[in-house]
């Protein structure tokens, strides 16, 4: 066997390699996202226990919480402010710094009302609501997470 068809073989067999080892990253990085956008993860942070024990008997219990509180237009935009939230909730989180109760910020219940309305759009279409400007939160902002706030929460700018 000559030079040239050995390193040829080695670097088959590094190739191949390298490709094992991106199949096994790219598949990691899939169950990670997946796990990061359940609510068992979000339940996961003593700051949300009560958001989520409240979902979990709610009628959007059958949704994540992202499909809720991240913006679901595209993926770049979602994965932005998903790095953004998680990371000053992870800060909150580890400082144990945030207050008895949950607080959207103004970003935060732009994305959550865009979301209501991307999902009962054909039931407030021809109502007052879409018209006059007014937002789901204003009259539904108890729904999924109830309103008695006495323990869990973030503090939020």
């Amino acid at each position: 066997m000559n030079t040239g068809q050995y390193l040829n073989r080695n670097a088959l067999k590094l190739m191949l390699i390298g490709m094992v080892i991106t199949a096994i990253g790219m598949a990691f990085t899939v169950v990670g996202f997946k796990f990061a956008d359940s609510p068992a993860f979000c339940g996961s942070c003593h700051s949300m226990e009560q958001a989520h024990t409240t979902w979990q008997v709610s009628n959007h219990k059958q949704l994540a919480c992202t499909e809720c509180h991240l913006p679901n237009r595209n993926l770049v935009e979602k994965m932005i402010v998903k790095s953004q939230t998680g990371m000053h909730d992870t800060y909150h989180e580890i400082l144990r710094d945030y207050p008895a109760s949950i607080k959207l910020s103004t970003k935060g219940k732009e994305i959550v009302v865009d979301n209501c309305l991307r999902c009962h759009q054909s039931t407030v279409e021809n109502t007052k609501m879409m018209t006059g400007g007014d937002d789901c939160t204003k009259c539904h902002r108890g729904l999924v997470h109830g309103i008695d706030k006495n323990k869990g929460g973030m503090k939020v700018e």
